[in-house]
């Protein structure tokens, strides 16, 4: 099984950090990155704890008691690893990039986000693998990385949106398969792409290691509107609600394919938003949330309504979740994270976790991470199991 073609490989261990991260991610020639510091993952101990922090400090939890076994007890274990080179002032403006975002596989390898303060990739994403002696450093990744329940798909490439091709890696960077790029929708268990074929929308569904399922033809729009505007999100349940919309129309269209690829549902209208399709985002219980146009300039989000799973039209969004704003779902879609709130699919409020610092994700398994600073990720292995 080959690995992709990636640059250098460097080992982190507790308290050792042989060489810089796993090599420069591909990035513009006319825009190089400061000098990045050499990543930091701590002291030794078998597994990927770190026994000399201290897991539970700073960290608050309740548990409202509303849904069994959602909330955790306690933060018992945590390891940090530092390899975003911070943002500071340079000749041409900002430069360099800031712990923004992570997540994991079912099996507990991390990928690690450091957004960019200058031109290039929006983001550099590093994959790490725990081992007995802490998180190994295995590869950079593409702009676009979504966990599987054992490995990754990661884009090929570092710029182009859509990329030309999607890499399905095994959990520790070992290539799966490869497959033509699109417009990626994942969940655990597989993935579909998007292709837009001679005024068509070509659904390709694949499993987790990049075996084709099905192929579906989606829809379809005039030639003379060129390429279609497109979203949508694979739900928590495995079924797809793809969304598109031709620039200039009021509404786009919707439809759902169900878990193994094929169509589940005929084409039906979701209210637009003027120079993208609508964003949305699966929701706990295996529906899916739509977000209402922001305002320009404005980044905060808001959601006016939800479409069921299967359901094919859309609802006004429930009080719960109009009043809160972008969360991270808990493994098996089993409950939301806004923020430090735990909220269940119908919207009980399960109790609360504060990590003591910024919630940049949850992983498949349910590790949880922090933004300890500008550079330094704070891991906390499968902390909601």
């Amino acid at each position: 099984m080959r690995h992709a073609a990636w640059l250098t490989t460097a080992t982190l261990i507790f308290g050792c950090a042989q060489g810089g991260p796993a090599g420069d991610p591909l990035v513009d020639v006319g825009a190089p990155l400061p000098p990045r510091p050499a990543p930091d993952a701590g002291p030794a101990e078998a597994g990927p704890c770190d026994p000399s922090i201290a897991a539970g400090e700073g960290v608050a939890i309740a548990d409202t008691g509303a849904c069994p076994g959602v909330v955790p007890a306690a933060a018992s274990c945590a390891a940090d690893i530092t390899i975003c080179s911070g943002v500071r002032a340079g000749m041409d403006g900002l430069q360099g990039d800031s712990a923004s975002a992570a997540t994991s596989d079912g099996r507990g390898s991390v990928v690690l986000s450091c957004h960019r303060a200058d031109v290039g990739p929006p983001q550099n994403n590093y994959l790490f693998v725990p081992k007995p002696s802490g998180f190994i450093s295995k590869a950079p990744l593409g702009v676009d990385v979504r966990p599987l329940a054992d490995g990754f798909v990661s884009s090929r490439g570092s710029v182009l949106l859509p990329p030309p091709e999607y890499d399905f890696l095994a959990h520790d960077g070992d290539l799966r398969s490869a497959q033509s790029g699109g417009v990626l929708y994942a969940g655990p268990h597989g993935a579909v792409i998007l292709h837009l074929d001679g005024g068509q929308l070509v659904a390709q569904s694949f499993g987790a290691d990049g075996t084709l399922r099905a192929t579906s033809t989606v829809g379809a729009f005039p030639a003379s509107a060129g390429n279609p505007m497109t979203g949508g999100s694979m739900s928590t349940t495995g079924a797809t609600l793809i969304v598109w919309q031709v620039y200039g129309d009021a509404d786009a269209k919707a439809r759902w394919l169900a878990p193994d690829g094929t169509l589940s549902a005929d084409t039906f209208p979701v209210a637009g938003w003027t120079d993208s399709a609508p964003f949305t985002a699966a929701l706990a219980g295996g529906a899916v949330a739509i977000a209402a146009q922001p305002p320009s300039g404005v980044p905060s989000r808001r959601w006016r309504g939800l479409i069921g799973a299967g359901d094919t039209r859309e609802r006004p969004a429930p009080a719960w979740l109009a009043s809160r704003g972008d969360f991270f779902l808990l493994p098996g879609g089993s409950a939301m994270a806004f923020g430090r709130e735990i909220v269940g699919a119908d919207g009980t409020l399960c109790g609360t976790v504060d990590l003591g610092a910024p919630l940049t994700g949850i992983g498949v398994d349910g590790t949880a991470f922090a933004a300890r600073s500008e550079r330094k990720f704070r891991i906390y292995p499968q902390l909601f199991r």
